[in-house]
């Protein structure tokens, strides 16, 4: 039921102002007439809260406020409502006039009860110094200005508060008496009130030169007693505000009309990303209020816009929007139209201004027009065919059109509509009381084309001025369609390219949105791209070029939406199989199913072809039958000839694109079936913080939001994965608001923080690395690691410096530079070691170096142990390493880490298994580390390996290009470094004050491992907690007798009657000492001189080697 029925009332209604009208509620109140109060308010309130905001403000606005909350007040007096006067200035994007098709008109507003948010924290800037020593020296009076009266403090708005708390806002107050504050950041939505005591303030000063010493600077205002908060300030940096926007000054829409002679002003037309008014657009190009001057017109004037490369010249109406055009050389029209007159995103026109144009435009009325519909998959679809006919109906009824021959009109239809249209009749679906409830929200587009006009020419003896243009009167620069007066004719089928205008109807496509990048495809999507593009040209059919492509990747690498993305490049209809669909019980019926979607496809051209999970035909083929697998292969190939000589014969080309995850699983016959073959890999750091910055355009951020570092933790994150990154850090943003409604407004959403970007992130890689098996990033920092610092500092020199610096690792580098001999000294003496293996005694802390590096490096941890590489079956095993070392490229930067090598890789020859399957493992690893050491596919992949017994492995293992650098792990040999391990493992613990963790390590002997201090530390604690229990039983014991001795257990004597004291568990040096008498090192003495004796080998080895 709440999903019909529980949603927030919204009304509409144009405004007024009120100069310096001022009530009992402040000089921030809106006042309502009655029917408004009425419709929003219940009984028995005063005054309520409302949110404000214009239908188009996303066009209009891409950052700062999308709308108003403030207070509100019933007023009989009043016809609409009626808003403060300097709000026009402060919001004027929200308040700012609109146009209609008619005349220059005040905006609608829409209207709608809101819940204030109490705001956390609030960021302002002191606009004098003598407002910034205020609130440096008297922090509580700032509380008090902004706590009072219910005050609603906005992103943007600039308050001048005085010393006896009265409030103005805005500026041009004696400095000397008002102390002026904006408002940079509201924390956690852009809007709320303050609370005392409960909401902290920043305060920041950037100085003007010659003001003194207070430059750049900024307090943070703690929030305590009155009396003591003036001195708890602290001076911290105020770079973080880099990323905060302030309100955009905004500029008069009128201007004087002067006699200026006509003449013709050249611009770059741009498209519309979204609708100002949606039925103007089609005929209304935006500029710039000072252009109006330059053209001799006015806003809402006609003028006649010319191509220069074209001769496609059509009446368009003029609006000035300076919230939109910024740029003198710029105006702005919706993509229809741009298509209509054969221009592109980049085209010059040349605009000429019509004398007397301010008049209605009397232009010639048609008699009948002839429209056909552009096939694509829903055009040709009987039973879409109510939907589009419903929605062209209404496009012709809804206002007059200006159109010329051979113009495309575009519909918006819900194909959700299908569901119920079946059972309405024709007049029960055209009926808007019974269809009304059913709002389409329209997710796809059908096209029409003007194929013909018939229309009556003016006489010559016409009185209206516009008629001595003979282009207009003879209707070729376009002709009035009104459905009262216009016949309208729908005839055939058109085959036709259309514009990408998708986002620009904001159609709900069903896939994640793409910009003009492609993350992590952008090499694959451009050679895509110039072979389709090559498709469409006429000339294209003479060469035989083949127009199959297969996209090989990932799940949600982004090969469907490249697909998509490039029918609305090349303006091509999109048409979808999924190959999952078709399979049915036998081999027959799936060729059936797919012979018979396939059999539309050549209806629809020019179009593209896309068969989702093409190796589900494969599958359905797995009966080992090669007369069965043959049936869904030649029905495939059947069709894609077809398609291509049906291209040759209509010239109407189909673009055949195939996607798969598994492309190992698919059949030669398949794979035979397409020319060309695309691979699309995990996106690489630039793409992703690309992916990212386009993902969170028009989000409310924070200041301390890095999309950058975002981009280095998000390694191994394809284009599906960012998208739900960024939707599921919403989700966090408006749980930390603490409110569960829908957000009918930005600005009422709740300002994503860093903190929200870490919680998502790591549900999302937890998740990730769940579903598959994939690398992660470990949580182990260098405070977890004791001791081992010359290893610590001889691993990261290893890994950190061709992290930083590639460029001195690259192969071109020497031809970029004209000193040769120093560059090749600097590479020698700085070359990139592959692999890293870690040696020595067990319990050293070899792993968990290994996560500590990867950790504070960013890296990805990819752990492989032996006996996870063995199968059972000849080949699976050595396939194994292959796929370790490809999750490991995907997940690149990487660190793959062997425990246990001397498992993994023996010394080949010397083991007699069946088959030799360890000696192709040992084989196969050196095959991939040579691979990666010679390609650019192995960078930012490091490869660590762990073993107590290095003079097991292959030799081969520890040539160069392999693994280059040995590090033994021993034993400490200092009390110093023994300390360090101890204070690591116990930085947790609750320590008593008396201890000395310097005694205790004094007392160890030098043949404790890492692992054996551990041990020490877990029996320490595993003492206290033993001698804690052993306390609260004597505590409980005299509480019975207390008690009378009724029963007492220990869980309800935790849950009711303890204290911290009874529950923290304190170690002392005396659970230290009881470890230490019951710990037995791990390794003797002789062991000992084993490891030794093996550094000793491998070090002189090594040594003879370089």
């Amino acid at each position: 039921m709440s999903l019909f029925f529980d949603h927030i009332h919204v009304a509409e209604s144009t405004f007024s102002t009120a100069n310096d009208r001022r009530t009992r509620d402040g000089f921030d109140t809106v006042l309502l007439n009655t029917a408004m109060w009425n419709s929003l308010s219940t009984l028995g309130e005063e005054r309520i809260v409302i949110s404000i905001s214009a239908p188009q403000i996303d066009m209009l606005q891409r950052v700062g406020l999308r709308s108003v909350v403030c207070w509100a007040r019933h007023d009989e007096t009043v016809f609409d409502v009626v808003i403060p006067s300097h709000w026009i200035n402060t919001f004027g994007a929200i308040f700012s006039p609109a146009f209609s098709s008619l005349a220059y008109s005040p905006r609608s507003l829409h209207i709608y009860t809101a819940q204030p948010v109490l705001v956390a924290e609030v960021v302002v800037t002191a606009l004098t110094i003598e407002a910034y020593k205020l609130a440096h020296n008297q922090g509580h009076v700032l509380d008090d200005w902004f706590c009072q009266d219910d005050l609603i403090i906005r992103e943007g708005q600039t308050f001048t508060f005085t010393s006896n708390l009265d409030r103005e806002c805005g500026t041009g107050h004696d400095q000397a008496k008002f102390y002026p504050y904006r408002v940079d950041m509201v924390e956690p939505c852009q809007q709320g009130f303050a609370r005392k005591h409960h909401t902290r303030y920043i305060v920041t000063f950037t100085n003007i030169p010659g003001e003194g010493s207070a430059q750049g600077r900024a307090i943070e205002i703690q929030h305590g007693d009155d009396e003591g908060c003036d001195k708890e300030m602290v001076e911290i940096g105020e770079s973080f505000l880099s990323n905060t926007v302030n309100a955009a000054t905004t500029t008069s829409l009128f201007i004087s009309s002067e006699d200026i002679p006509l003449a013709d002003m050249t611009y770059c037309m741009k498209p519309l990303r979204q609708p100002i008014f949606l039925a103007d657009d089609e005929h209304s190009i935006y500029l710039r209020t000072l252009d109006l001057g330059k053209l001799g017109i006015l806003s809402g004037d006609w003028v006649i816009i010319h191509p220069l490369d074209c001769s496609r010249s059509r009446l368009v109406r003029v609006s000035a929007l300076d919230d939109l055009v910024t740029s003198p050389d710029f105006v702005f029209a919706s993509p229809l139209l741009l298509h209509n007159m054969c221009l592109d995103a980049s085209s010059q026109v040349a605009v000429r201004a019509v004398p007397h144009s301010h008049s209605p435009l009397n232009a010639p009325f048609a008699e009948s027009i002839t429209i056909e519909r552009v096939s694509s998959f829903f055009s040709t679809g009987n039973h879409y065919q109510p939907l589009y006919l419903r929605a062209l109906k209404t496009y012709f009824q809804s206002t007059r059109h200006l159109v010329k021959q051979g113009d495309l009109i575009a519909v918006a239809i819900d194909t959700d509509d299908t569901c119920y249209s079946s059972n309405l009749g024709e007049d029960e679906m055209s009926d808007p009381a019974l269809y009304s409830f059913f709002a389409p929200r329209g997710n796809e587009l059908v096209f029409f084309v003007i194929t013909h006009i018939n229309y009556a020419k003016f006489t010559s003896g016409s009185a209206d001025p516009l008629y001595t243009y003979p282009e207009i009167a003879s209707g070729a620069l376009g002709c009035w369609v009104d459905a009262n007066e216009t016949r309208i004719i729908q005839a055939g089928l058109a085959h036709s390219q259309v514009p990408d205008i998708t986002p620009y109807f904001k159609c709900d496509l069903g896939w994640p949105k793409s910009g003009p990048f492609l993350p992590g495809a952008a090499r694959a999507s451009s050679n895509v791209l110039k072979l389709s593009n090559a498709s469409t040209i006429r000339e294209a059919i003479d060469y035989g070029l083949s127009l199959s492509f297969l996209l090989k990747g990932n799940r949600g690498v982004g090969k469907f939406t490249v697909a998509a993305w490039l029918a609305q490049k090349i303006g091509l209809q999109l048409y979808e199989i999924n190959c999952f669909d078709t399979v049915g019980e036998t081999d027959v019926l799936t060729a059936g199913t797919l012979s018979a979607r396939m059999e539309r496809v050549a209806s629809c051209a020019p179009c593209i072809l896309v068969l989702r999970h093409v190796d589900a035909l494969t599958k359905a083929t797995q009966s080992g039958e090669p007369a069965k697998e043959i049936i869904v292969e030649s029905t495939l190939h059947e069709h894609l000839v077809s398609l291509q000589q049906s291209w040759k014969s209509s010239g109407q080309s189909v673009i055949v694109f195939a996607t798969t995850s598994e492309p190992t699983r698919l059949a030669p016959g398949i794979l035979s079936c397409f020319k060309h073959e695309i691979v699309f890999e995990a996106p690489p750091e630039p793409d992703r913080y690309e992916a990212l910055k386009f993902q969170t355009d028009g989000m409310p951020l924070g200041p301390d939001v890095d999309i950058s570092g975002l981009a280095v933790q998000t390694a191994a994150f394809v284009a599906s994965d960012l998208y739900a990154l960024v939707r599921y850090t919403e989700v966090v943003s408006e749980r930390r608001l603490g409110h569960a409604r829908v957000y009918h407004s930005l600005g009422e959403a709740p300002i994503t923080t860093t903190a929200d970007l870490d919680a998502s992130l790591q549900t999302a890689r937890k998740l990730y690395s769940e579903n598959i098996g994939t690398p992660k990033i470990p949580d182990v920092s260098w405070d977890d690691v004791g001791g081992l610092i010359s290893i610590k500092n001889d691993i990261l020199d290893t890994i950190q410096l061709p992290l930083h610096h590639p460029e001195l690792f690259s192969d071109g580098l020497k031809k970029r530079s004209g000193n040769y001999v120093q560059l090749a000294m600097l590479r020698v003496l700085i070359s990139v070691d592959l692999g890293i293996l870690l040696y020595g005694p067990p319990g050293t802390g070899k792993t968990l170096l290994a996560k500590a590096v990867a950790t504070s490096c960013s890296l990805n941890f990819f752990s492989v142990k032996g006996p996870e590489l063995l199968n059972m079956y000849i080949g699976e095993s050595e396939a194994n390493v292959r796929r370790v070392f490809q999750k490991a490229r995907d997940a690149k930067p990487c660190v793959i880490f062997f425990d246990e090598l001397d498992s993994v890789a023996p010394k080949r020859g010397n083991f007699g298994d069946s088959g030799g399957v360890m000696d192709r493992i040992v084989s196969q690893i050196l095959a991939e580390l040579d691979g990666m050491s010679q390609g650019p596919a192995g960078s930012d992949i490091f490869v660590i390996g762990a073993t107590n017994r290095p003079d097991l492995l292959d030799p081969a293992l520890l040539r160069p290009g392999r693994f280059d650098r040995l590090l033994y792990l021993g034993l400490s040999e200092s009390h110093d470094t023994q300390l360090d391990i101890i204070q690591a493992l116990t930085r947790k613990f609750r320590l008593d004050p008396s201890l000395d963790l310097q005694s205790v390590a004094d007392r160890c002997p030098f043949n404790y491992t890492g692992a054996d201090f551990y041990a020490l530390c877990s029996d320490a604690m595993l003492n206290a907690m033993s001698r804690k229990v052993e306390y609260l039983d004597a505590k409980i014991g005299q509480s019975r007798q207390t008690l009378d001795a009724q029963p007492f257990l220990l869980q309800n004597y935790l849950m009711e009657y303890a204290t911290s004291s009874d529950t923290d568990v304190i170690v002392t040096e005396q659970d230290f000492d009881l470890a230490l008498q019951e710990l037995v090192p791990s390794i003797s003495q002789s062991e000992m001189d084993h490891y030794t004796a093996i550094r000793d080998r491998f070090s002189d080895q090594l040594i003879q080697d370089n």
